[in-house]
């Protein structure tokens, strides 16, 4: 069964977007791993410092994947709208 015309670009994007959401998942399973690894490695000052670099940077990418939903519909919308636009001047009267 083929997928109309106006539902594809949709479709499209939702394919990509569960792709880039399975691989997010991935990513923060392996960065919990390393969450439960890290108490059991080196301790020190140095190790300290290093965590708390580590922490920052995930919290920093946390952060990022938590805003992929919002933009997720941000990008569907643009797209509905520019293929809205092209599919207004393919139809208009040479």
């Amino acid at each position: 069964m083929a997928i109309p015309q106006e539902d594809r670009l949709d479709y499209m994007c939702r394919q990509d977007m569960n792709a880039i959401e399975s691989a997010v998942n991935e990513i923060r399973t392996a960065m919990k791993n390393v969450d439960n690894m890290l108490p059991k490695t080196w301790i020190g000052k140095k190790a300290d410092n290093w965590r708390t670099d580590h922490e920052g940077r995930m919290k920093r990418l946390k952060t990022l994947f938590d805003s992929f939903p919002a933009e997720e519909n941000r990008l569907v919308e643009q797209a509905r709208h520019k293929e809205a636009q092209m599919d207004s001047k393919s139809h208009q009267p040479g």
